[in-house]
């Protein structure tokens, strides 16, 4: 026997709270995922920096051998003209100029260092198209750099070089690539 004064919730009651906890569920799954985001973002920066810094240190050593070899004509040395003299360009390419509707393009003469051969040929070609960050590849058969790149330039009647060190990479959820650089400028000894 129904009992004519018992109460429940309306259908209507019932959808209401659904579609409020729906609406919060979405927020807090939005959140969530910018939160992601932004953690995937900064790793990514982080991981190009510490190529940058790697690409960096590389061309300082090998400026600092041609230093103490200067003179001497000995295998620093040629690893100097094979890495700044025979690689330089009057002027470097725009960082603006990185990306071009939409994706990244490398400079005239841009180049990669690969650290484990320092001593015979460390000059790798470099591929605009990272399949993740922008990083220089040891696990692949040959060592490749993918979105990094080194463009040395040579002003005439300076002593100096300038070694614009340049990462383009496509990030997830962004529509432009990032892109990070750095300039480290090397001096000629005086004869």
């Amino acid at each position: 026997m129904l009992r004519a004064r018992e109460k429940g919730d309306t259908i209507i009651e019932v959808l209401f709270a659904i579609a409020v906890f729906s609406l919060i569920a979405v927020g807090g799954l939005s959140i969530m995922n910018q939160g992601t985001a932004l953690a995937q973002r900064a790793l990514e920066i982080n991981l190009v920096r510490q190529q940058i810094d790697t690409q960096s240190e590389a061309i300082r050593y090998i400026n600092q051998s041609y230093v103490a070899d200067f003179g001497k004509n000995g295998t620093p040395t040629q690893l100097w003209n094979q890495v700044a003299v025979n690689n330089a360009v009057s002027s470097a390419a725009d960082f603006d100029a990185i990306v071009v509707d939409g994706r990244c393009v490398l400079p005239a003469k841009a180049f990669a260092i690969d650290t484990t051969k320092m001593a015979t040929n460390p000059l790798l070609s470099p591929t605009a198209t990272p399949a993740t960050y922008s990083k220089i590849r040891y696990d692949a058969p040959l060592p490749r750099a993918e979105g990094i790149w080194v463009q040395a330039v040579k002003r005439s009647g300076t002593g100096f070089y300038d070694f614009h060190i340049r990462a383009c990479w496509d990030s997830p959820g962004r529509s432009s690539p990032m892109t990070l650089g750095t300039i480290v400028r090397l001096y000629e000894p005086a004869g």
